[in-house]
């Protein structure tokens, strides 16, 4: 009997195969889209999750309330609070803690000078509490003095196909390092990124006193629990823990954030282990594109099986009279819908494999297509398959089996007013989800064209920014300076500890008005020379700059407007404050117009400018003006001019424009992803909508014949033949507009400056989904319409 059921689906299939090449290549598509996002959705929500304590595991959080009320986060804490937290709370069973010494480690290595960043310095522990799989060695690997672990690629970086466990490495700071153990590359779904870490007893000077000193700062502190559930006990607890360890001092509360949620409840946490953190909003839209596309390839399978009941009426009939029974007429298309399923599903094994390189740039993930992969989600592919079959093909079956015989064979089968609501109201559903589509796409490019024409208030083209590394470099910078402005096509250079538009951790202090308040703000703080403001065009709106005399700069500073706002100075200029570890308080002669030098996902923050030969923070960069020469050789001249003061380091430059674009990388990656599904989307509702024309216009033929014989003119016939289509869409856009500004509003809340969000934008997506509309179904309109009346009347 199944046999049977199969062998007549085929027939069926071959039979009308326009009908079955539409329904497959729209099922197709759609399980081959929804595949890849699952991978990506996968990926997103299974962050850390390859850990066995994971759910145990907990990352440590201090809080700062700020006299303004807000509250700042920070993932850094003192290292003597792990310690603390295992020997006051039974809860705590084991702890682990990562450091990371300067930004940079240097080693000279077969006669090249290379650098590593991604490094930190464990404890011995660190292995197991994470779960990174030991290639060479294993979870003790660090337990000896002056061990490390490299990851498998770094390993083969330094040591080619040699065997590394025993050799010596001496990078800058870390002498006579023995490689105890490899571990492969980390995932991808891993917070922690590193390439090397370190054994923390390593021999360090003071070393002992700063992991016991409250007061210090740079520890990123993981404990585990005895049971996740017990954290409600250290939350009751911590007051008078906090109290007795800090007492008055700057922190305010902590809390533990479990190792799972890291990764996608981190926006606000600074100075985290890692700026790679995701965003549960675009999580939950690529769900919604999921379902939405296998929605719609869904919808076009039951309108198009419904449509073309006139053509299988016979065999109802037939198979009836015979002695087919409703369930097993029921359950013939069941098998037909779940066939052409099944037949998609193939098709996108092969689609997925060829196409995942492209998705994988498009998304920034790394996906393979491997047997392991593929066992992975087979599993779930094969069920969302079955389902799309079983969901299609449900109002199909039920509807065609329950045809009378009598009425099959007069040709008296008309869809009743059921069929025909259903059948538009599926087709307005496949609309409504194409505008709300076409709207996210608008406003992601509109906000993302937004940012990149936004002015930032200071110049981002043509800027090389060079990163100083060493010492010497420090000690001559001035020289240096000198030496890059004389390069041809060098127009002018500055210097400072960091630049506008920064992506790194931009130093925090705490300001008071005079040394007597007691009221203070913790404010961002820069560190510039007298020729960063002409360098980067930023504009002084009162007072004056830095004259580029050591000895009196050093006692001033400049501040933005939302300082001078923050400090309730309505005449900032000649004013003094006092800031922390600057010894002397500070006299202020300028106030800057507020530039972004953070992510437009936030407001400018107040700043504090003061002159690069104060204490509080070291000139880290070079920023050359760059006019339109020949850049290579701007670059090599650069290079040879940075050699001849740092022998260790090799130069590390980049151009500004490029490295702001990067705090939109995720924000561009989603809008593609948009993008593309939004078409998807459209052309696979387009393709069922043109196979549902055919089916009408087919059915219609005789009354298009009649009509053109009592005089209907062309331009007629299609107004008539296409209002209903008009009519669907512009129920589709009432229906669409709201949910569509409801995720345009929530996406856009994301970014503290957006473009305005105005009708023009669901007209717009309203009118290019009429257009869509229209032009799909054109074609076989403007065909019946020509046909030859006396033809078409004949054979009817």
């Amino acid at each position: 009997m199944f046999n049977n059921y199969i062998k007549t689906a085929f027939r069926n299939l071959l039979r009308h195969k326009a009908y079955a090449m539409i329904n497959i290549l729209g099922l197709t598509i759609g399980i081959t889209c929804s595949t890849l996002l699952y991978l990506y959705i996968q990926n997103e929500l299974n962050f850390d999750k390859f850990h066995t304590k994971s759910d145990r595991i907990f990352r440590v959080v201090e809080i700062d309330k700020k006299s303004s009320g807000d509250n700042w986060f920070y993932g850094q804490t003192t290292p003597a609070l792990a310690p603390a937290l295992k020997a006051e709370f039974p809860e705590v069973s084991d702890f682990t803690r990562a450091f990371k010494r300067g930004g940079h480690i240097d080693i000279v290595w077969k006669e090249q000078r290379l650098h590593e960043r991604n490094f930190f310095m464990v404890e011995s522990n660190f292995f197991s509490v994470f779960d990174f799989k030991f290639t060479q060695g294993d979870k003790k690997a660090l337990n000896d003095r002056n061990s490390m672990v490299l990851t498998a690629s770094i390993a083969k970086k330094y040591f080619g196909q040699k065997n590394p466990i025993g050799e010596l490495m001496d990078f800058a700071g870390y002498d006579g390092m023995k490689v105890t153990g490899v571990i492969e590359d980390l995932p991808e779904n891993s917070h922690l990124q590193f390439d090397l870490v370190f054994s923390q007893n390593t021999a360090f000077e003071k070393w002992s006193e700063y992991l016991n000193d409250w007061s210090s700062y740079g520890a990123y502190t993981y404990l585990v629990l005895e049971n996740p559930n017990q954290i409600k006990n250290i939350e009751s607890k911590k007051a008078e823990f906090i109290k007795t360890h800090w007492g008055d001092k700057k922190v305010n509360d902590f809390y533990l954030q479990n190792l799972e949620n890291i990764y996608l409840e981190s926006d606000q946490v600074q100075y985290g282990v890692s700026d790679l953190h995701g965003n549960k909003f675009y999580i939950k839209l690529f769900i919604a594109i999921a379902i939405f596309i296998l929605l719609i390839a869904t919808i076009n399978y039951m309108n198009l099986a419904t449509a073309k009941t006139t053509h299988r009426a016979k065999e109802i009939g037939l198979r009836k009279v015979t002695g087919a029974t409703r369930s097993s007429l029921a359950m013939q298309f069941l098998i037909e819908a779940i066939l052409v399923a099944m037949i998609s599903f193939v098709i996108s094994l092969g689609l997925i494999e060829a196409i995942l390189p492209i998705f994988n740039e498009i998304s920034g993930k790394h996906f393979t297509f491997s047997v392991d992969s593929f066992l992975e989600i087979v599993g779930v592919l094969f069920f969302i398959t079955i389902l799309i079959g079983l969901v299609s093909g449900s109002y199909p079956a039920f509807y065609l089996s329950a045809l009378k015989p009598i009425e099959c064979f007069r040709g008296e089968v008309k869809n009743n007013f059921r069929s025909l609501f259903l059948r538009e109201g599926l087709v307005v559903t496949q609309f409504a989800i194409s505008i709300i589509m076409i709207v996210a796409t608008i406003v992601v490019y509109s906000q993302l064209n937004f940012i990149r024409e936004k002015p930032l208030g200071f110049d981002k083209v043509n800027m090389m920014v060079i990163d100083i590394n060493n010492r010497n470099v420090r000690n001559n910078f001035q020289t240096m300076k000198s030496e890059f402005a004389a390069i041809p096509g060098v127009v002018a250079v500055a210097s400072s500890s960091r630049v506008p538009g920064e992506w790194k951790n931009i130093r925090q202090t705490f300001v008071k008005t005079s040394k007597e308040s007691s009221d203070s703000l913790d404010i961002y703080y820069m560190g510039f020379d007298e020729d960063m403001l002409s360098v980067y065009n930023i504009n002084l709106l009162d007072g004056s700059n830095f004259e580029g005399n050591i000895l009196t700069d050093s006692t001033k500073v400049m501040i933005n407007k939302a300082a001078a706002d923050a400090l309730g100075f309505e005449n900032p200029i000649g004013k003094t404050i006092s800031i922390l570890r600057m010894g002397v308080p500070v006299k202020i002669i300028g106030v800057l117009e507020n530039f972004h030098y953070q992510s437009l996902h936030n407001d400018v923050a107040p700043l504090i400018v003061g002159c690069w030969a104060n204490n509080l923070q070291a000139v880290d960069y070079f920023t050359l003006k760059i006019s339109n020469a020949n850049l290579k050789n701007v670059i090599a001249e650069a290079t040879k001019v940075h050699e001849k003061f740092d022998n260790n380091t090799p130069i590390e430059y980049h151009f500004l424009d490029s490295q702001l674009d990067l705090f939109y990388k995720k924000d561009q990656q989603a809008g593609n992803l948009f993008g593309i599904g939004a078409i998807l989307m459209v052309f696979v509702a387009s393709l069922g909508l043109f196979g549902l024309t055919s089916f009408m216009m087919e059915k219609r033929k005789k009354e298009i014949g009649v009509r053109k014989v009592l005089g209907a003119s062309l331009g007629q016939l299609y107004i008539l033949l296409t209002k209903t289509y008009a009519k669907q869409v512009l129920i589709a856009f009432l229906i669409a507009t709201p949910f569509g500004w409801y995720m345009a509003t929530e996406w856009l809340n994301y970014f503290a400056y957006q473009f305005t969000l105005t009708p023009m934008v669901f007209l717009c997506a309203g009118f290019i989904s009429l257009l869509i509309a229209l032009s799909t179904v054109t074609y076989r309109v403007f065909k019946a319409s020509v046909v030859n009346p006396a033809e078409t009347l004949k054979h009817e």
